[in-house]
Formats: C-alpha cells, sequence, structure tokens
C-alpha cells in the first residue's frame, strides 16, 4: 500500500522531491491528515478501491491520437493521487463514497480531457450504477463534445482498447452508452436545446472558468440528488474574469484547504505558482517554477511547447494574461483595451522632433471616414540610431457638425479642434481637398516615401495624388494582410520604441481599440462595443498602415506585398 504509486506520489511532494505550489502540499497533507482521522470522524480508505480505477485506465484505455498512440493509458503520478481519494475514501456508516465534490485546476494540455472522458467510462461500468448518466457540462454544447469525442475514440479509434466494445461500450449519434448497467454519457451546454429530465450520477463541469454563472452546474447538481453516491467534478484552468463563479468557488474551497472552514466530502487540487514565485527576480518567467502548473511536464507533456508559447507573448505582449491562464494556470483580470493607456504614454515625448522625419524619411497612413466623420493621415518616421519611430497624426473632421459629435461621442472634439489636434473642414461634411493639401504639404517636406491607404473611399483622391506625383498605394485591410504590422505595432510600442506627443485625439482611439483574432493566429484591430459609445479608431489604423509602408521591401507597382493572399506572415 506504502509503495503505491498515490502514496509514494503523497511523499515526494511532502519531502520536497517534486515542484509543486503551496496548494498542492496542502492537498497532500490533508490526505495524510484525513489518514489519522479517518476512524474517529467515521471513516476508510479502501485501498483496493482507489487502485481499480487507477487500474482500469491502462487496462481498458489506449492513447488514440499523438505519439502515445496506441499504447496504454498511464496515468501520471499526481492524477492516480487524486482519483485514488476520490475513490478509495468510504463513508463507513452508509458504504458510499466519501468524496461527491472534486475541484481540480491545473494548466492547458495536462490531461485534463482524456483524464475525464476515461472518468466517465469508469463510472458508466465499474461504478456498478445502474442507468448511470455521465453528463460533461461547459458553456456550449461543441465545447462539451470535446470531452465527449474523446471517450467516443476510447471505443471506437483505430488505436483503441477492443476490450471496452466487448465488454457492452456503444456510440450513437449523441450519445455513448453502456449495455450492462443501461448506462449513457452525453454533452450539456449552456446552449443545449433541453437540459430537463436528466439524472446525473457524474457531472463534470468543464472549463469552469468560461461559465458566466452556475446555471449549467446547478441544474446538474440538483439533478443527482436521488443519486446513492453521485461525483461533481469541476475542472478548469485558470480565466481572465477575477469575479467569475469559478474564482469566488476557487476562493471558497482554498478556506478548506487553509483549515477555516471544513467540508469532509470535498476533494481539492489546485496547481498553481506561488506568490512568492511571482515575487521573485524573474517572477512568472521563471521556468524553473513553470511545473507547478503543468504536473504532466516530463510525462507527456514538453517544455518546449510552453516556450512556444511564451516566446509569442513576449513578442506580442497582448498575448501575455492568454499565456498566463492557459499555461501558468494563474488568475489575470485581463486588460479589455488592447494597450494599456499606461504602456501608450510611456512613449509620450514633450515635443515632435520633426527633424527626425527630414533625416530618416517616413511612410504615410491614411483611413478616409464617411464624409460626415473623422479621417486620419498619420506619418510615421523610419527608425533612428536608436531605433525610435515617431508618430505625427493629422485629424480632419466637418467644422459644422463638431458640436453635434461633442454632445453624440462624449468628447471634446471643439476644445481639441481649438487646441490644434484636430483639423475643421468647412460645411457639414469633410472637404478632402484639405486632407489633400495636407498631404501635399507633407509629402516632400518630411521625405515621405509612400502613403499607404486603405482602399475604401480613398480612389478618387488617391487618383488625383498619383497624378501629382505623390507615391500612394492602396493596404488590404483583410485579417490575413494587415496582422503582421498590427502584431508589430503593438511589438514596438510595449519595447518604447513608438514616440508620440499625447495626442488626445490618437489616445483616445487607442482606448476604443480591441483586437479579435482568426484560427490561423492572425490579429485585427477594431471598436467591439465601444462602437455604440461612439468610438473611432482611424487613427490607430492609419498609424499601422504607415507602419506596414515602412515594413514592406520595396513595391513593383501600385500594392503592397501584404495584398498577396498566398503570402503568409508570423509575429
Amino acid at each position: 500500500m506504502l509503495q503505491s504509486v498515490p502514496f509514494r506520489y503523497a511523499d515526494d511532494v511532502r519531502n520536497g522531491r517534486i515542484p509543486v505550489g503551496k496548494r498542492i502540499r496542502q492537498a497532500v497533507d490533508r490526505f495524510y491528515s484525513w489518514i489519522e482521522n479517518a476512524e474517529a470522524d467515521g471513516f476508510s480508505l479502501d485501498h483496493a478501491k482507489g487502485m481499480h480505477i487507477i487500474d482500469f485506465f491502462p487496462r481498458f484505455l489506449n492513447h488514440t491520437k499523438g505519439k502515445m498512440a496506441g499504447k496504454p493509458f498511464e496515468l501520471a503520478p499526481f492524477q492516480q493521487f487524486t482519483l485514488y481519494n476520490v475513490f478509495g475514501w468510504i463513508e463507513d456508516r452508509r458504504s458510499v463514497r466519501r468524496i461527491n465534490t472534486v475541484y481540480d485546476k491545473r494548466a492547458k494540455k495536462n490531461g485534463k480531457t482524456a483524464e475525464m472522458a476515461g472518468l466517465s467510462l469508469y463510472c458508466m461500468s465499474f461504478d456498478l450504477e445502474m442507468e448511470a448518466e455521465a453528463y460533461v457540462g461547459a458553456t456550449k454544447e461543441e465545447q462539451a463534445r470535446l470531452c465527449w469525442e474523446q471517450a467516443k475514440m476510447f471505443i471506437e479509434s483505430p488505436m483503441a482498447n477492443p476490450a471496452l466494445q466487448k465488454m457492452g461500450f456503444y456510440v450513437q449519434q449523441r450519445k455513448i452508452g453502456f449495455r450492462r448497467t443501461n448506462s449513457k454519457m452525453m454533452p450539456l451546454g449552456g446552449d443545449s436545446k433541453t437540459q430537463d429530465g436528466i439524472n446525473a450520477h457524474l457531472s463534470i463541469i468543464d472549463e469552469y472558468h468560461a461559465h458566466k454563472d452556475d446555471t449549467v452546474k446547478e441544474n446538474l447538481e440538483s439533478s443527482s440528488v436521488q443519486r446513492l453516491q453521485p461525483i461533481l467534478y469541476h475542472i478548469t484552468t485558470a480565466g481572465v474574469n477575477v469575479q467569475s463563479a469559478c474564482k469566488r468557488y476557487e476562493d471558497s474551497v482554498i478556506e478548506v484547504l487553509e483549515g477555516r472552514n471544513i467540508d469532509n466530502h470535498l476533494w481539492i487540487m489546485i496547481h498553481d505558482l506561488d506568490v512568492e514565485d511571482l515575487e521573485s527576480e524573474n517572477g512568472w518567467e521563471n521556468q524553473d517554477i513553470w511545473a507547478k502548473a503543468n504536473p504532466l511536464l516530463g510525462q507527456g507533456l514538453d517544455i518546449e511547447g510552453i516556450i512556444k508559447e511564451y516566446t509569442k507573448a513576449v513578442n506580442q505582449p497582448s498575448k501575455i494574461p492568454n499565456f498566463k491562464t492557459k499555461n501558468l494556470n494563474m488568475w489575470v483580470d485581463a486588460p479589455k483595451v488592447w494597450i494599456p493607456n499606461e504602456v501608450w504614454m510611456k512613449n509620450r515625448v514633450k515635443e515632435i522632433p520633426m527633424e527626425v522625419f527630414d533625416k530618416y524619411g517616413c511612410f504615410g497612413g491614411l483611413d478616409l471616414s464617411s464624409t460626415t466623420d473623422i479621417s486620419a493621415l498619420v506619418l510615421l518616421s523610419e527608425p533612428d540610431e536608436e531605433g525610435d519611430r515617431y508618430l505625427k497624426p493629422y485629424f480632419f473632421c466637418p467644422k459644422d457638425t463638431i458640436d453635434f459629435r461633442s454632445k453624440e461621442d462624449r468628447v471634446p472634439y471643439r476644445f481639441w479642434s481649438d487646441q490644434g489636434f484636430l483639423i475643421a473642414t468647412p460645411g457639414n461634411v469633410i472637404d478632402y481637398d484639405y486632407i489633400e493639401d495636407k498631404i501635399r504639404e507633407t509629402y516632400h517636406s518630411h521625405r515621405v516615401n509612400r502613403i499607404e491607404a486603405d482602399q475604401w473611399n480613398a480612389s478618387q483622391l488617391a487618383v488625383k495624388l498619383l497624378d501629382q506625383g505623390i507615391n500612394i498605394s492602396y493596404f488590404s485591410q483583410a485579417i490575413g494582410s494587415i496582422s503582421f504590422p498590427t502584431k508589430q505595432f503593438e511589438k514596438l510600442v510595449y519595447e518604447g520604441k513608438i514616440k508620440h506627443d499625447g495626442n488626445p485625439v490618437l489616445s483616445w482611439m487607442l482606448a476604443g481599440c480591441i483586437t479579435y483574432s482568426d484560427a490561423n493566429d492572425n490579429i485585427k484591430v477594431h471598436k467591439g462595443n465601444s462602437q455604440r459609445l461612439g468610438r473611432r479608431i482611424d487613427g490607430i489604423v492609419a498609424s499601422i498602415n504607415a507602419l506596414a509602408g515602412s515594413l514592406t521591401p520595396p513595391e513593383q507597382g501600385n500594392k503592397s506585398i501584404y495584398d498577396n493572399p498566398d503570402v503568409n506572415f508570423e509575429c
């Protein structure tokens, strides 16, 4: 018994042979405390039952994908320790499981989905519960199906162990069944057509951090009241909402770990970094502490994969919150804007040295709005000896609508115009002649190499400028084209390499920017919900266009290379 993996894991944790955080050490201390007080508290530890589920995995389950495909599913020591406790502890008076609730938090790619799929198959069969119902509860049924699909592959994959089908498992379109106990496993999302009529034996709350509330959880929990020994299993990674239902629940279970509250039927495994780790010299960037949040490291999870994600985050700082939550299991109250104001204002200079434009040259970015909105022309200097670039924006709006726009958008257009931050053109629509004049004025005096324009609404002006010998090209706003310069703009801002004079219009526009991404990790800025608040982002789009021109090799013809849909860029 003492030589079994669960006990050896506990001993290794207690003696510091495995790098774990405070919460796992507390879980192990609680395990030993339970053993010491078991008889007095009316509980016992059935070693055979605890080991039975551990033996089920390699005996009946094979890995179905990746480098381990076709090999028996051996649980890692931390997984064995968890499931050993869940199934080994017995309430003596009723001869049922002691533990009915689990909170298990670990970083991404640490075996959550496959383990929960295997747990479901075990509870449908060897738990000997007639007509057992196992549900994977998630915010969306599509998410819940990930675990369900893995259970399906354990049964049907060419790499699967045939023993599962021989013993009575079968798969239908939305249900996995087990004939001997007439049990079933189904995905359940907050968007599922019905959540009525369920009678859960096993309820898996998948990626609990993503649940906006406890609707799915409470429905599953209340459905299990007639079951003799149900399990409610929370499995999650940390998230970006510190006010979420998951974070509030985690705070409550920590009270149990700390000994301030008592719950003899709750098992807790929180694979976290320690506060002291984050306060050390390198903080969360210290690779030596990453194993605390990634207990599967070296046992199927390679450090190289995490380093790759870390590199992406360092190169694109807006990804840092995602890296911290997904790869380091840290709760982060992520910024709701793309580049926070405090980062932007660190790059502020008292005055733009216009001589840098004359000395190093620059590129222009043009974003023309409708004739009643704000249009933007931005010049971005080429890097100086220190690698610094300087932004010089020009904004245009109709003079007659300034007061209306001020009320509508709730920003001081009149003040900005009076201070020279905004060029008000006569009339109730923008007079594009003023923009043309400004381009012509700055093109030669500031050594503009080329102007990159959003083609929308710019065709007529572009033709006029080309006729005057001004080099202007259309820059595609498609996400695959705009992504690389957007990422570079963000990177340069965080590195302090894009300087500005605190222009309030440009700062206001930046505050309205958020990003969205596609399946290829391309990103693009947009207004998000700030659009209904009257926010504009034209100046930032123009700035990114200008940077794109700088990053583009000398063009052939009137096109940027980013316009080629076959060209891929990564940051």
